[in-house]
C-alpha cells in the first residue's frame, strides 16, 4: 500500500459527491437550494414555489438502477486486486471514511475518464430511498479523525450541513437500516427464487445481514463499496467469507457516521440510558479506603493527567470518579450492537427453518457477526476518545433489556479464550454493574437490576468452566487489600461483591426506605418487602453457587467468605462500635446465601473437626469453650493438631461457614432487635407515667421540664418503633426462619455426636444412657455458642414470630435440647443450661397437644424430672455477682415445668419415684421452702409500703403538708415497690404452686428432721400474715394489677397444712415457738369458712390439726423450761438447744445431726471454718448421745418424783 495513499470519505459521501458533479450545460436541471441553508429560514412564498419531485418508477426498479448505477461509478480496490491507476488529485484530498483514519474496507480508485463517460444521467434526481418511497437530500459528515488530540467536548461534536427539506418530500430516517422488509418476487425475473445452493446462500445471507450487494439482494442497507468490488470480480460473488465481512464492516462504518449526524439522533430518541453520576460514600469513617484505592489506580492517575479536560472529576474527598454522561461513541456502538444482535436474531430464526444444505453459510454468517461484535465492543473500528469514562455499550442496553442472553452465552464462547478480547468486553461490564450497584444500595426501594444480570453472566458455562465467575474473581478488588483499622467496614465497601450483599431493609443502613416507612407495616406491606428480600437472594446464591461450583474460583470465594467472616467477630462482642463493622442486613445476606449453598450438604460428609485446623476460614481461637479454658485449649491443639492439615472438601468449608454466619449475622441482629424493644419499653413506662402524675407536677415549676421530656421522649419512640418495624420485616421472615431451624437441626445433630464422642454415620440413634455420658477432648473444646445460639435463636422465634415454629422443631433440635439439660454437667456454664431450660419453659406453653412432641420422649420420661432437680439445686451459685436474682427466674421456670410434667400421668410418678430415691429431692425441697420464704417476705412488705403510700395520697390534708419534692419522692417509690411487687408476686405464686401439688401426693420427705421443722415454720409465719391481726395493712387498690390474690395464696397454705396433716407435722408445728397461735388458725379456719373457700369437713380436719400441735405445745414449753439449765456439752453450738443426735465435724466440732444436715442442705461447707463439708463426713457420737438420753431420763424422773 502506498505511503501517502489518499484518505477516504465514507462511501455513502463518494457517491453523493459523484452525483452532484455539474452535468454539461443543456443537461442541469434547475439548481435546488444550498444545503446549508434552512428550508425553514425561507420566506413562505419561496417555499410554496418549490415544485414536488415526482416518483415515476417502481421500487424495484429505482433499487436495480440504483446499484448498477453505484458498481459502475464506484471501482474499487481491495488486497484481493491491487490498483492499476494512480489517485486522481481530488480524490486525494478527501477526507477518512472513519476516525480511526485507516479503513478496513476495500479502497476506491481513481477513474478514468471512458469510465466517467459511461455514467448514466441520475444528476437531475435525488437520492431517493425507493424502500421507503421517500427523497434523501445528499448531506455531507464530518467527522474529526482519530489521530488528531482533541478535549472530550471537541471530540464529541459534529459538524452537519442541514438537510434540505423538499416539499411533500419526508427525510428518511436511518431506522430504515434495520428494517426486516422482504421485496416480493419480481415479473421480470428480479428477485425471483435462484437455482444453485449458493444463489440460495447469497439471499440467505441477504436477509440474514439486512444488506444489498447485488441486484439478488433482499435486505434494506445499500452496500455500495461491496456491490462496486463485486462487478469489478464476478469471481468473488460467491466468496461469502469476504463478502460477508466486508458488508459488515461497511455497515458498521455507515452507521457510525450516520450517528455522528444530527439526523441520527432519532436511533436512540427511545433508549433510555442509565446517567452515572458522582458516587459518595455514605460513612466518613471510609474516606480513607476511597482515597487509598483511587491513589492506587494507576490507569486513573494517568487518565487524570493526561486528559483533564475529559474526565468528570469529583471535588469531594469522599467521592469516586465516575462518569456524568454517556459520551457520543458509547451511544453510537449502541447503535452498530443494536444491528449485529438483528443480525444475530436472523440468524437464529434461520438456523431453526434452514436445512443442513445452509448451514456452513449460517455458520460463517455467525462467526462474522461474533467477530465483529467484538471489534466494535474492544474499540478497535472507531477509536474511543474518551476511555477513561469506562462506560459499557453492551451493558447500557442489557439494562434496556435488549441484550438476550443466548447472544451473551455466544459472545462469551467466543471470546473466552481470548483473555485480552474478553477482559476488555466483560471487565468493562462488570466494573459498570459494580458502580451500580453502589447507586443502588440505599433506595427506596430494592434494586434488583445489577444483581439479576451478575447472576446471569457468572452462570454462563462454556463447556466445564464459567469464564465471567472466573473474571469476578480476578478482579482487583474481589478480595481487597485491608489498608486501614477499620477492616471489618473496609472490606464490604471495598470488595466487589460488597454492594451487592449490602441491600438491605433495617432503618439504620437504608434511611430512604426507612423514611418511607410508617409506624405500623401491614401484613400484605411486609409480605410484598419479604418478596423482593427473596428475590434479591435468590439471586445472590446464584451468583455465589456459580463461583463455588468453578472449580477456579471456588478456593478465591471461600477465601473471600472467610475474611468477612474473621474480620467482623467483633459483631457479637458487647458495646462493639456497629460503624468500623459490616452491618446485620450484610452478614445476613451472607448468611442466607451459605443457608442455601449447604442445605443438600449431608453430614457424614463433613469433618469434624476441621474448625480445630490451621487451614480453617473461621476462627474460634477467642470464643468462650464449652468446658476449656485458654490454657487448655491450647495444649489440646497442640497435642492433637500439631501437624500439618490435611485438605478437607467443599461440603466441610460451606458448612463451617454457614454457622459462624448464623453467629456473627442473625445473633447480633437479634441482640439489637431486642435492645430496641427494651427501650421503647422504657420509653413508653416513662411517657405513661408522666401522664399518670400529670396531675400532680403541671402547677408546678417542674412542668416546662416535663412536657421537654415528654416531646424528646415521643419523637425517640416514633423513631425506635420505625427501626423496630423496619428490623421486624428481615429477622421475623417466615423463609428466613425455616431456613435457619433447617440448619440448626444439623447442628443439633452434629452436637449430638460430641457428646457421645462417636464419628458422625447417618441419622443419630442414642447410645449412651445420659448419666454415663463424659466430656471428650473435642467436646470440651468446642465453642459454647454453638449451644446458645441455637437456644437463643428458638426463644426469639418462639416470642416474636407471628408463624409457628414448633412445627419445623424436628426429632434431632428437641433430643439435643433435652441431651443438653440431662446432661448439664457436661456444661460447665449454669447460664447456658438455664437458657436450655427457659426454651423448654417457653415450649410448655403452648397447647398441651404441641407439648406432647417433647413430653413423650425417652428422655423425658426417664431423666428430664431428676436433671431439673439437680439444677434446681445447683444454681444456687452461679459465680456471677448476680447470682441471687438470676435464681428465682430460673427456677420460676423449672417449677412451671414441674408443674406442666405434673399434669402427665407419667411424669407425675417419676416425681415421685424420685422423692423416694437419695438427697436430691429434699436438696430440691429445702431450696423450694428458702424461696417461698424469701418471696413472700419481700411481697409482703412491698405490699405494706404500698398500702401506705396510697393511704397517704388519698389524705389532701396529709398531701398538702409535704412539699413537691417530698411528693415526687413518694411517687418514684411506690413506682418501685409496685413493679417489684409484681415480679416477687409472680415467682412467689409459682412457688407455691408447686408445693401445693407435690405436698398433695408427697408426704414423707417433707417429714425429715432437716426439712420439716422449716417447713412448718414458714406456713405458720405467712398464716400468721395472711390471717393476723395486720392483715389489713395487705390491703391495696387495684390489688389485680399486682396479681395479688390473697384469698387464693391462703386457700393454697390451708391446704398444705391438710396435705402433710400428721403427728409429726403437728410436733413440728408446735415446735415454732415464734409463729404459731392456735387463736390465729382458728382465725383463718372461720375466714375460710366464712368464704366458701374450702368445705367444711376440711375446715374441721383443720381445727383438729392445730389443736393437737397446741397441746404438744403446752407440753413442749415445760419440757424446755426442765432443761434450760443443760450442760453447754449437751447443747448445740450453733442453735443453743439440746441435741438429740450429736455428730463430729472434721473440724472436731459436736454439732446436733439435724441442725448440721439443714446448713448443708444450704452451703456444703463446715459452719466454722467454711472448709468442705458433706453429709458423709459426719461421725455419730454416740458415748455423748448416751450421756444426753441418760441426763434427760434422770430430769424426768425428777419432774415425776415432784
Amino acid at each position: 500500500m502506498p505511503e501517502e495513499e489518499p484518505r477516504q470519505k465514507p462511501m455513502e459521501e463518494e457517491e453523493d459527491d459523484e452525483e452532484l458533479q455539474p452535468l454539461p450545460q443543456q443537461e442541469q436541471p434547475p439548481l435546488l437550494p444550498k444545503q446549508d441553508h434552512h428550508p425553514e429560514d425561507q420566506p413562505p412564498e419561496e417555499q410554496a414555489q418549490t415544485p414536488p419531485l415526482p416518483i415515476t418508477l417502481t421500487a424495484e426498479e429505482m433499487r436495480e438502477r440504483r446499484l448498477r448505477t453505484l458498481a459502475a461509478r464506484s471501482i474499487i480496490q481491495t488486497p484481493l486486486a491491487a490498483a492499476t491507476t494512480a489517485p486522481s488529485p481530488e480524490k486525494a484530498s478527501r477526507k477518512q471514511t472513519n476516525v480511526s483514519g485507516e479503513s478496513r474496507l476495500v479502497r476506491e480508485t481513481t477513474h478514468s475518464d471512458s469510465e466517467s463517460s459511461t455514467w448514466p444521467d441520475l444528476s437531475s434526481k435525488n437520492d431517493m430511498d425507493v424502500e421507503m418511497q421517500t427523497v434523501v437530500p445528499i448531506q455531507d459528515v464530518e467527522m474529526a479523525p482519530a489521530a488528531l488530540s482533541l478535549p472530550s467536548e471537541a471530540a464529541t461534536k459534529r459538524t452537519v450541513r442541514p438537510a434540505i427539506e423538499t416539499p411533500k418530500a419526508s427525510t428518511v430516517s436511518p431506522e430504515r437500516e434495520f428494517s426486516n422488509k422482504k421485496f416480493p418476487a419480481s415479473a421480470d425475473g428480479f428477485g425471483s427464487s435462484p437455482k444453485s445452493v449458493d444463489e440460495q446462500n447469497e439471499q440467505l445471507l441477504s436477509r440474514l445481514l439486512n444488506c444489498t450487494w447485488n441486484e439478488f439482494g433482499s435486505g434494506s442497507i445499500i452496500c455500495a463499496q461491496t456491490a462496486s468490488f463485486l462487478e469489478q470480480h464476478p469471481s468473488k460473488r460467491f466468496d461469502f467469507d469476504f463478502i460477508v465481512s466486508n458488508v459488515l464492516m461497511e455497515t458498521a462504518l455507515k452507521i457510525y457516521n450516520d450517528e455522528l449526524g444530527e439526523s441520527s439522533a432519532c436511533l436512540v430518541d427511545d433508549m433510555e440510558f442509565s446517567t452515572p453520576k458522582k458516587i459518595k460514600s455514605d460513612d466518613t469513617e471510609v474516606q480513607e479506603i476511597m482515597a487509598n484505592a483511587m491513589a492506587s489506580t494507576s490507569t486513573v492517575e494517568e487518565a487524570t493527567t493526561s486528559s483533564q479536560s475529559e474526565a468528570t472529576a469529583s471535588s469531594d474527598a469522599s467521592s469516586c470518579l465516575a462518569p456524568s454522561v454517556l459520551n457520543i461513541v458509547t451511544t453510537t456502538k449502541h447503535s452498530v450492537i443494536l444491528y449485529l444482535m438483528k443480525c444475530y436474531e436472523n440468524y437464529q430464526t434461520e438456523c431453526a427453518t434452514k436445512s443442513s444444505a445452509s448451514q456452513p453459510a449460517l455458520h460463517l454468517a455467525f462467526e462474522n457477526i461474533m467477530r465483529m461484535t467484538v471489534l466494535v465492543l474492544t474499540d478497535r473500528i472507531h477509536q474511543n476518545l474518551n476511555w477513561q469514562l469506562d462506560q459499557s455499550a453492551l451493558l447500557e442496553l442489557m439494562y434496556m433489556e435488549k441484550v438476550s442472553e443466548s447472544f451473551l452465552v455466544d459472545i462469551v464462547a467466543h471470546t473466552h479464550e481470548d483473555l485480552e478480547a474478553f477482559d476488555t468486553i466483560f471487565g468493562q461490564v462488570l466494573r459498570g454493574l459494580f458502580t451500580g450497584m453502589q447507586r443502588n444500595v440505599c433506595t427506596a426501594k430494592i434494586n434488583l437490576l445489577q444483581i439479576e444480570w451478575l447472576a446471569k453472566l457468572v452462570v454462563i458455562r462454556v463447556g466445564a468452566v464459567r469464564p465471567l465467575a472466573d473474571l469476578v474473581a480476578r478482579q482487583p478488588n474481589f478480595i481487597p487489600p485491608i489498608c486501614t483499622k477499620i477492616s471489618g467496614r473496609e472490606i464490604v465497601k471495598c470488595s466487589f461483591l460488597g454492594p451487592f450483599l449490602s441491600v438491605s431493609l433495617f432503618a439504620e443502613e437504608n434511611v430512604k426506605f426507612a423514611e418511607t416507612t410508617k409506624n405500623k407495616v401491614e401484613d400484605a406491606v411486609a409480605s410484598r418487602l419479604r418478596w423482593g428480600l427473596h428475590e434479591m437472594r435468590t439471586h445472590l446464591h446464584g451468583i455465589f453457587h456459580s463461583l463455588c461450583v468453578n472449580a477456579s474460583s471456588r478456593p478465591k470465594t471461600l477465601e473471600y467468605i472467610g475474611n468477612i467472616l474473621r474480620r467482623n467477630d467483633r459483631r457479637v462482642q458487647f458495646a462493639s462500635d456497629e460503624k468500623l463493622l459490616a452491618r446485620d442486613g450484610f452478614v445476613i445476606n451472607l448468611m442466607s446465601v451459605l443457608q442455601h449453598l449447604s442445605v443438600k450438604i449431608k453430614l457424614d460428609r463433613i469433618e469434624p473437626n476441621y474448625h480445630y485446623m490451621k487451614n480453617c476460614h473461621v476462627s474460634i481461637e477467642q470464643d468462650t469453650k464449652i468446658r476449656y479454658n485458654e490454657e487448655e485449649y491450647k495444649s489440646f491443639l497442640g497435642r492433637e493438631f500439631s501437624e500439618s492439615d490435611k485438605e478437607v472438601n467443599f461440603q466441610t468449608q460451606c458448612w463451617f461457614l454457614t454457622l459462624q454466619a448464623h453467629h456473627l449475622g442473625y445473633m447480633p441482629a437479634i441482640q439489637r432487635y431486642r435492645q430496641k424493644m427494651r427501650a421503647i419499653k422504657e420509653l413508653q413506662k416513662l411517657i405513661d407515667e408522666l401522664d399518670r402524675t400529670k396531675q400532680h407536677w403541671v402547677n408546678s415549676r417542674y412542668a416546662t421540664r416535663n412536657n421537654q421530656f415528654k416531646e424528646r421522649w415521643e419523637k425517640q419512640l416514633r423513631k425506635l418503633n420505625r427501626s423496630k418495624n423496619c428490623s421486624e420485616i428481615t429477622l421475623l421472615d417466615p423463609a428466613l426462619l425455616q431456613r435457619c431451624t433447617e440448619f440448626y437441626s444439623t447442628v443439633c445433630e452434629f452436637m449430638l455426636y460430641q457428646f457421645e464422642g462417636r464419628a458422625i454415620v447417618g441419622p443419630f440413634i442414642s447410645k449412651l444412657p445420659v448419666q454415663t455420658l463424659k466430656a471428650t477432648d473435642a467436646f470440651s473444646a468446642l465453642p459454647e455458642w454453638y449451644i446458645d445460639d441455637i437456644a437463643e435463636f428458638i426463644l426469639f422465634t418462639m416470642q416474636h414470630a407471628n408463624v409457628d415454629i414448633r412445627q419445623s422443631i424436628d426429632h434431632s433440635i428437641i433430643t439435643w435440647l433435652l441431651t443438653c439439660v440431662c446432661a448439664s454437667h457436661l456444661i460447665k456454664n449454669p447460664y447456658v443450661t438455664a437458657k436450655l431450660v427457659e426454651v423448654m419453659f417457653v415450649f410448655s406453653l403452648k397447647p398441651a397437644n404441641s407439648v406432647n412432641t417433647m413430653w413423650n420422649h425417652e428422655l423425658a420420661q426417664n431423666a428430664l424430672v431428676s436433671a431439673l432437680m439437680r439444677f434446681y439445686v445447683d444454681v444456687e451459685t452461679t459465680g456471677q455477682s448476680t447470682e441471687f436474682y438470676d435464681k428465682f427466674t430460673i427456677r420460676y421456670h423449672i417449677s412451671h415445668l414441674f408443674k406442666s410434667m405434673w399434669e402427665n400421668p407419667i411424669h407425675r410418678q417419676a416425681v415421685i419415684c424420685e422423692s423416694r430415691v437419695g438427697n436430691q429431692f429434699v436438696k430440691f425441697v429445702n431450696m423450694l421452702m428458702n424461696d417461698t420464704t424469701f418471696l413472700l417476705d419481700e411481697c409482703l412488705e412491698n405490699l405494706k409500703r404500698i398500702h401506705q403510700t396510697q393511704q397517704m395520697l388519698s389524705d389532701k390534708q396529709s398531701l398538702t403538708k409535704m412539699t413537691t419534692d417530698q411528693q415526687q419522692s413518694r411517687l418514684t417509690q411506690l413506682a418501685t415497690d409496685e413493679r417489684q411487687c409484681r415480679s416477687y408476686l409472680t415467682l412467689a405464686r409459682e412457688t407455691v404452686d408447686l408445693f401445693h401439688y407435690l405436698t398433695s401426693d408427697i408426704k414423707e420427705p417433707f417429714m425429715r428432721a432437716e426439712l420439716v421443722d422449716r417447713l412448718s415454720s414458714m406456713l405458720n409465719f405467712n398464716l400468721k400474715q395472711l390471717a393476723g391481726p395486720k392483715c389489713n395493712d395487705l390491703k391495696v387498690k387495684n390489688p389485680a394489677k399486682y396479681g395479688w390474690e390473697p384469698r387464693s395464696l391462703l386457700a393454697q397454705i390451708f391446704d398444705i397444712y391438710l396435705h402433710l396433716d400428721c403427728d409429726r407435722f403437728a410436733e413440728a408445728l408446735a415446735a415454732d415457738e415464734r409463729s404459731f397461735d392456735v387463736h390465729i388458725c382458728n382465725e383463718a379456719a372461720s375466714r375460710i369458712k366464712r368464704l366458701a373457700l374450702r368445705s367444711a369437713v376440711e375446715v374441721e380436719r383443720f381445727k383438729a390439726l392445730t389443736q393437737r400441735a397446741h397441746e404438744i405445745y403446752v407440753t413442749n414449753q415445760q419440757t424446755e423450761d426442765e432443761c434450760a439449765d443443760a450442760p453447754d456439752e449437751f447443747k448445740d453450738p450453733l442453735m443453743d438447744t439440746l441435741m438429740s443426735d450429736p455428730v463430729l465435724l472434721p473440724s472436731g466440732t459436736v454439732m446436733d445431726r439435724a441442725i448440721i444436715t439443714r446448713h448443708l442442705l444450704n452451703s456444703c461447707t463446715d459452719p466454722f471454718n467454711r472448709q468442705p463439708l458433706t453429709e458423709d463426713m459426719l461421725v455419730a457420737n454416740l458415748e455423748l448421745k448416751h450421756r444426753i438420753e441418760a441426763w434427760r431420763k434422770e430430769q424426768r424422773g425428777k419432774r415425776n418424783n415432784r
